[in-house]
């Protein structure tokens, strides 16, 4: 591993100008549990290592503005411990407590698990579902982003030089939502997911589905919505025939590869069997239920 030097930026603004000193050779570090193994690896070799994990700008669990406010270096395990995410995004707080063993969660943060960008990524398919929008601070001063458009690929994301992921933004939900999660693995737990998907449904006073988002983690080159099933569900009643129509497009949307945990022909059959089953709890659970880990 190649030598570096080590800061701790007591400042937002202390961070920004020590990026813009590094000159593109700097790296963040939170949780470290993704940037260590790759700079064990070589794959990564900063000149200068930032530790932002006590940085007080990307700390809070707040309601404000409309908004769950959720810092990026917020820990899994802060966020299954914390009221607010329990009460407001309840998938969110089943993705965290999916990830991994206990030592990861209290290591890794909600913005490592975003800018690392994998397809595979446990919090992103719960954060798409409730429409999310990434805070970023930069050279340029702030700027907000759709969660989606901040992914770009594998390992790829629209930060310019020199940005940061401060928050990430997830409007209050309406009354009667509900939220679910669940992640597909080969073992119950410390594993990388197979299939992992998350949704959002609410439902009108004549029974009709009012809004329905639908998000799938593992299964295309970044965390992706099912667009065509939610257009398809939105102001249907969620008759047995509709759900399992939706979850058949979807199966259809999503573009999986082959690799070492399961073929891509394999995973577009757990979509669409998840994705029915996601749709027939979300229509039939309270809003205060979260969906689990399934081997």
């Amino acid at each position: 591993m190649i030598p570096f030097d080590y800061l701790k930026p007591a400042t937002l603004e202390d961070l920004l100008e020590g990026l813009r000193s590094a000159n593109g050779e700097g790296a963040l570090l939170a949780g470290g549990t993704d940037l260590h193994v790759k700079m064990r690896l070589g794959l990564k070799s900063p000149r200068l290592l930032f530790d932002i994990s006590e940085l007080a700008a990307a700390r809070n669990i707040v309601e404000a503005e409309g908004s769950l406010r959720i810092g990026a270096c917020v820990t899994m395990s802060e966020l299954m411990a914390s009221p607010l995410v329990a009460r407001l995004a309840p998938s969110l707080a089943e993705a965290a407590r999916s990830m991994s063993c206990r030592q990861i969660r209290n290591r890794a943060t909600l913005g490592g698990n975003i800018v690392t960008a994998s397809p595979a990524a446990d919090s992103v398919p719960a954060l798409l579902a409730a429409d999310a929008r990434a805070l970023i601070v930069g050279p340029g001063g702030l700027r907000e982003l759709a969660l989606a458009e901040l992914l770009l690929g594998p390992g790829r994301t629209a930060l310019g030089p020199g940005e940061v992921l401060l928050e990430v933004l997830l409007p209050l939900p309406e009354a009667g939502h509900r939220s679910l999660y669940f992640k597909v693995g080969r073992r119950r737990a410390q594993a990388i997911s197979v299939i992992s998907l998350a949704g959002g449904l609410s439902l009108a006073a004549d029974g009709r589905i009012g809004s329905a988002r639908i998000a799938l983690g593992a299964v295309a080159p970044t965390v992706m919505r099912a667009r065509q099933a939610e257009r398809f569900l939105e102001g249907e009643l969620p008759s047995a025939v509709n759900l399992a129509a939706a979850a058949a497009l979807a199966g259809e949307e999503c573009s999986p590869i082959t690799d070492v945990r399961a073929s891509g022909a394999g995973r577009r059959l757990l979509v669409e069997a998840w994705t029915h089953r996601l749709l027939q709890q979300l229509c039939a659970t309270s809003g205060d239920d979260a969906g689990g880990n399934r081997p």
